[in-house]
């Protein structure tokens, strides 16, 4: 036992600097307040062991206004848990009843819920009335963010939705509209790097270091353990940049690696789209063009995170989504980085709400105040808004009064501080994901079940690092690191990052900073439902505990010899987990397959008064894709009321 102690302790974990991030959201105030909050450590150490022990699967927050909303927390996911399991089914009578007659209700507040909501403000009467119904305590769904305060300095990292491309402005695309309607920047300012320093080469999301994206425009690091090629743990710096000859690899390796890496196919169109929709992107792979399991285990941790399972049970269609090599036109070496705000895709979300509702986010209409000033909360629930949003607001039935082709109106029944709510509407658009909405709809046509049940549901776990200091990866010379095996996740980097206004953080490797984790946990070789519900399991089933002492213990064993220290250098750990993060595609669920059509297909279709939209039925989930559907079941609600 003594022996444990003292590991925990050099691993830092008695640290009381972590826990204070958490106190500081959840005792002492949010947004700007906190920048001169101040309180005894002593009080701030006891309050938050306390903290931890009620709640040791969250653990520690962040600061802010998404301080009470990393990931799905404890209380969303047993409200959900509720859902599934029936808990509501009957046992309560509704305590409350709204007298109003709603034109449209949305249910769900992320990127298709806000898209919804936005359409309907734009194109609604003036006397038409909207409730939005989100049940985290902010709005976003996974487009949130994670904010620390590090000596000082203000850090932010995303929660999950991260990365973006800037529309060529007049293009008239749907994007390039938003970014015209919604007023936000095409041009950005980024920390700059000091000219006496080494010259580094900086993601600017936290993709663009990961296989099949941007990695030669990244400083990589890529760690072996002994017995992976090499006779000791050993760093292999930017393998792909030089062809891959700073590497472990031998000549007849290098070179299938990169004719897979840069594989050009002249194959276009939709007969080679449903092709890859027949197949899995290992099959395609390996049968199709004949690479080796090599390449399929190389690519297999980004395509479990992306895609959600691994590539035996993932169409290489879906693969084609995320641009994954050889399956059309192959990122070269001058691939652009993709872009990132501070807290991911969080900016969308906010530029909606400060549209829809000013008053929700103080200050004028400009990327300086969305970012950086605080959401008013109660400005979100006021009753003469004419788009309503109401935060912690769990929705557990959805069904129309009569059947759906005669029925006036649709009962929604939400709860929300542990009271019932009942709320009629003349239209509802579904914004939620389908693991919701086959409980919640209690009429749901039976093609539609059918169809849902072919949807799967893969988790993922994004972590925040808070650290001090970055000298144990400059030294290294990277900003991005890879690992192979076992191990949380299998990467992690630092961003360049936007600065907007006062929001100025540093770029420094003696400075804080934030080091993001992207975990998949996907389990190769099992049927596709089945790697969904293993690593939902072990996404869901570790204590913040376990998760943060592997996180440290790993960080210590790359960078230890780098002067890493975890008692020193980490500030701060945010776990962010979604339960649902994305739609895995097997084979046949964009295009359909034995003659039948795609699931997404038949559940766009909705039914009556029920309106369906969400992301997920894009196949791949962005957040424009989202925002896109959010803007056809709106014109869908608004054409039946």
């Amino acid at each position: 036992m003594k022996a444990k102690r003292s590991s925990d302790k050099s691993l830092g974990m008695n640290k009381q600097i972590t826990r204070r991030d958490f106190i500081n959201s959840s005792l002492i105030g949010t947004g700007g307040a906190l920048l001169a909050a101040s309180a005894p450590i002593s009080f701030l150490s006891s309050c938050a062991e306390e903290e931890i022990k009620k709640d040791a699967w969250t653990g520690y927050g962040a600061v802010g206004d998404y301080a009470n909303a990393s990931g799905n927390t404890k209380a969303v996911m047993e409200a959900a848990h509720k859902i599934r399991d029936g808990v509501y089914s009957g046992e309560k009578p509704v305590t409350k009843k709204l007298d109003i007659v709603y034109d449209t209700v949305i249910v769900g507040g992320g990127m298709s819920g806000l898209g919804a909501a936005h359409y309907f403000k734009k194109n609604a009467s003036a006397n038409q009335k909207c409730l939005l119904l989100e049940n985290h305590p902010i709005f976003g769904g996974e487009a949130k963010r994670n904010e620390f305060l590090v000596d000082g300095h203000r850090l932010m990292g995303p929660q999950g939705s991260n990365d973006f491309g800037v529309p060529r402005q007049g293009s008239g695309s749907f994007t390039d509209k938003l970014f015209e309607e919604l007023k936000i920047p095409r041009e950005f300012a980024y920390q700059e790097w000091d000219s006496g320093l080494k010259p580094l080469n900086f993601g600017l999301d936290n993709y663009a270091h990961m296989a099949g994206v941007a990695e030669s425009k990244v400083d990589i690091g890529y760690f072996f353990k002994a017995g992976q090629g090499v006779d000791k743990n050993q760093w292999f710096n930017n393998m792909w940049r030089d062809d891959l000859e700073n590497s472990p690899y031998s000549a007849s390796q290098r070179e299938e690696f990169l004719n897979w890496r840069y594989h050009r196919s002249d194959r276009r169109g939709l007969e080679f789209a449903q092709l890859l929709d027949s197949m899995t992107y290992k099959d395609y792979l390996e049968k199709e063009l004949g690479f080796s399991s090599k390449i399929t285990e190389y690519i297999d941790p980004v395509i479990g995170l992306i895609n959600g399972a691994g590539a035996d049970a993932v169409s290489a269609f879906a693969a084609s989504q995320i641009g994954m090599p050889a399956t059309g036109r192959s990122r070269g070496k001058s691939a652009s980085l993709p872009l990132s705000f501070p807290g991911g895709n969080t900016a969308f979300a906010r530029y909606f709400v400060k549209d829809i509702i000013p008053e929700a986010i103080q200050g004028q209409h400009s990327f300086e105040d969305i970012t950086n000033q605080s959401v008013n909360f109660a400005a979100l629930d006021k009753a003469d808004n004419q788009v309503q949003m109401k935060m912690s607001a769990t929705v557990i039935s959805v069904q129309h009064d009569g059947t759906p082709d005669a029925a006036e109106n649709v009962t929604v029944v939400f709860e929300q501080g542990g009271t019932l709510y009942e709320v009629k509407a003349r239209s509802v658009v579904m914004a939620s994901g389908g693991w919701v909405n086959k409980h919640i709809v209690k009429d749901l046509p039976q093609d539609i079940k059918e169809a849902y049940a072919e949807f799967t549901y893969a988790p993922a776990l994004i972590a925040n690092v808070a650290l001090t200091n970055w000298q144990f990866m400059y030294k290294q010379g990277i900003t991005a690191a890879q690992w192979f095996g076992d191990g949380f996740g299998f990467s992690c980097n630092i961003r360049k990052s936007m600065v907007i206004g006062d929001y100025a953080p540093p770029l420094h490797p003696d400075k804080p900073t934030v080091l993001t984790f992207y975990m998949g946990a996907h389990t190769p070789g099992l049927p596709l439902a089945q790697q969904n519900m293993n690593a939902r399991m072990k996404v869901f089933g570790t204590t913040f505990f376990d998760y943060e002492k592997q996180l440290r213990q790993q960080l210590s064993e790359q960078f230890g010899q780098h002067g890493f220290n975890a008692e020193k250098d980490i500030a701060g750990i945010t776990l962010n987990r979604w339960g649902h993060a994305r739609i895995t595609q097997g084979p046949g669920f964009y295009f359909g397959k034995d003659g039948k059509p795609s699931p997404r297909t038949v559940v766009e279709k909705g039914f009556g008064r029920i309106i369906i939209g969400h992301s997920e039925l894009n196949g791949h989930q962005n957040w424009s894709g989202g925002v896109s559907q959010g803007y056809k079941a709106a014109e869908k609600a608004l054409a039946i009321v």
